[in-house]
């Protein structure tokens, strides 16, 4: 009986404390620029996996692995790939449609698939983005984003940016 009390307990208290969860997914095309370099191809298709938590219908916090994709150059090509974690600001036009922007940290990591080896690059910097959300369900949401990544790297000479244009589902529970 004690454990049925306790297990009772331990569900009215985790339930609510995860009803603004959400995690989702998105896929898109990523444009790189990057400084001095020249590019034969630099829009890959990139795609990420996110969790979240929103605090209120206005806000929420966001973490997100990123395949930001592989731009290739005349000796060689480009591989990023990594973490970021953003505030979400939403502005709710009724139950269905939102728009939200986001600013937050990034931590890519720009691996080098190059004829000269070249050091793997890390980057940490500011991150940001756009974008709209249109809920089909109270737990089914579509998303239309733009992001803007920075890399710069000092080590490696790779200074530059990627944008990324991304559709993706929501799911909260």
């Amino acid at each position: 009986m004690k454990k049925i009390a306790i297990a009772l307990l331990l569900s009215i208290v985790a339930v609510p404390a995860f009803a603004g969860g959400y995690f989702g997914a998105r896929v898109g095309q990523a444009r790189t620029n990057l400084d001095n370099v020249v590019l034969d191809k630099n829009s890959p298709t990139a795609w990420g996996v996110l969790g979240g938590y929103a605090f209120s219908p206005m806000l929420a916090i966001e973490a997100e692995y990123l395949n930001l994709g592989e731009v290739t150059g005349v000796v060689g090509g480009l591989e990023s790939r990594g973490y970021s974690l953003s505030g979400v600001g939403s502005f709710p036009f009724n139950d269905q449609f939102s728009l939200f922007g986001k600013l937050g940290y990034a931590m890519i990591s720009t691996k080098a698939n190059t004829v000269v080896p070249s050091p793997d690059a890390d980057s940490n910097a500011v991150t940001y983005g756009l974008g709209g959300q249109f809920n089909f369900t109270p737990s089914v949401g579509l998303r239309l984003g733009w992001d803007r990544y920075n890399i710069n790297d000092n080590s490696a000479s790779r200074k530059g940016n990627v944008s990324l244009v991304s559709v993706g589902g929501i799911f909260k529970f």
